[in-house]
């Protein structure tokens, strides 16, 4: 009983109540469950999809590395979760200078041979684009 009333003093002397305690116990459960979610929530899947005159011809999973030719004027490259073009015919090269993508909504463009290379969200998002 002794160690009751020297925190029951302690608990006084700080200002605090029984239900500071449990509020505050509380609120750690509740965050440490959210947390556990959040590192246990796998993430969405991401793709490649690529258009030529607005026609899709292409749609790989980001996490598929390969070299993709696309026609016979561009090709891309998916290493890394990444994608990058790494060939072009076109004269400014612009789409091959702009480097890698790997986040949702990021694209390429190569405007002469009217390439566009997309990353998309997870499969259902990815169906607004395939029209």
């Amino acid at each position: 009983m002794k160690g009751r009333t020297a925190w029951r003093e302690m608990l006084r002397e700080c200002g605090l109540t029984r239900g500071d305690l449990w509020l505050t116990g509380g609120l750690l459960a509740v965050s440490a469950v959210l947390g556990l979610m959040f590192l246990l929530s796998s993430p969405a899947p991401r793709y490649v999809t690529v258009r030529v005159d607005g026609t899709q011809v292409l749609r790989v999973p980001l996490s598929r590395d390969g070299v993709y030719p696309i026609g016979e004027t561009n090709t891309i490259t998916v290493s890394d979760g990444e994608v990058r073009m790494t060939h072009a015919d076109c004269p400014d090269q612009i789409c091959v200078k702009t480097g890698s993508i790997s986040r949702s909504g990021q694209s390429i463009v190569c405007a002469p041979n009217r390439v566009v290379v997309t990353v998309t969200g997870e499969d259902k998002d990815a169906q607004l684009y395939t029209r």
